[in-house]
């Protein structure tokens, strides 16, 4: 009993950096923020009040949060279809090579792995008006000096042709793995049908990889919505709100104005309604697989 307890003891004892850790880095600003997020906290005013939903009622009414859900949406459902369909092809390519030097692989994997303000900073470069890459390269081409960053239509552009260059790798990787784990006999039948390629992509392989490409559209959808350092570096949600993604309007709520409640209610709501469609994409994608 006695030598139990000395290692019951040491073991709590091992545990408690991690469990403090916890509890002030993640467990203690959680629930500051649920409790910010009902009342009218704004850090230019000493004194706040227990408003219960005001708050969230009067982030769902902005008009702004209405112009950024928008922006949010169309830069989500642009940048993940596109990432989606060039990282399967990619996958199918190097699936159907009989020899893939793995030094290509890696190549195609080091977008990913440049940190994001990085990649802002590189895309604000090739993107610059005076003496980017890219503006050169139109003027090349005759369409003469395109300002980017200047306008509302090509910075959204710019913004998801960013955020493609660097999480088509991420698709590519995941959609290579699952493709490599798919069994051969359903392959083989079809080859031995007489089946086209486009016939075995569409009732074979797809099917057979529609979990996986489920959770690879779960969890880029997840990071997505978190794009915040690539954005805010490249244009910082200009011009005129273009490019405001919903991270960009509770950073700047919260950290430039000041208004933590509204910060944190926006924070929740954006919460809900990724919790929401991750449980609804997974469910359907088991239903239809079984």
């Amino acid at each position: 009993m006695t030598r139990r307890r000395s290692l019951a003891f040491a073991g709590s004892a091992l545990l408690a950096p991690a469990f403090c850790f916890i509890m002030l880095i993640v467990i203690y600003p959680l629930l500051y923020a649920v409790w910010a997020s009902f009342t009218n906290l704004r850090l230019t005013r000493p004194v706040s009040d227990f408003v219960w939903f005001d708050t969230y009622a009067a982030a769902l009414s902005s008009p702004i949060v209405h112009d950024s859900v928008g922006v949010t949406i169309v830069f989500l459902l642009a940048s993940v279809a596109i990432e989606l369909v060039l990282g399967l092809a990619l996958a199918l390519s190097f699936h159907r090579m009989k020899r893939s030097h793995p030094v290509l692989r890696s190549l195609l994997l080091l977008p990913m792995m440049v940190t994001p303000v990085s990649v802002g900073l590189i895309w604000k470069l090739m993107l610059n008006s005076d003496f980017g890459v890219l503006t050169a390269a139109a003027q090349a081409l005759g369409f003469g000096r395109v300002l980017w960053l200047s306008d509302p239509v090509l910075a959204r552009i710019s913004v998801i042709v960013m955020d493609v260059w660097q999480w088509t790798p991420f698709m590519f990787l995941i959609l290579l793995a699952g493709l490599e784990s798919l069994p051969r006999e359903p392959f083989e039948s079809a080859e031995v049908d007489g089946a086209r390629w486009h016939h075995t992509l569409f009732l074979v392989t797809l099917p057979l990889l529609r979990r996986i490409l489920a959770i690879a559209l779960v969890f880029r959808l997840m990071f997505a919505v978190a794009t915040f350092d690539t954005v805010f570096v490249l244009t910082k949600g200009g011009p005129a709100r273009a490019t405001d993604l919903i991270s960009l309007l509770i950073h700047r709520e919260g950290l430039v104005h000041l208004n933590i409640a509204f910060a944190a209610a926006l924070s929740f709501l954006l919460l809900i309604v990724v919790l929401a469609t991750v449980t609804i994409l997974f469910r359907r994608s088991i239903a239809h697989a079984s």
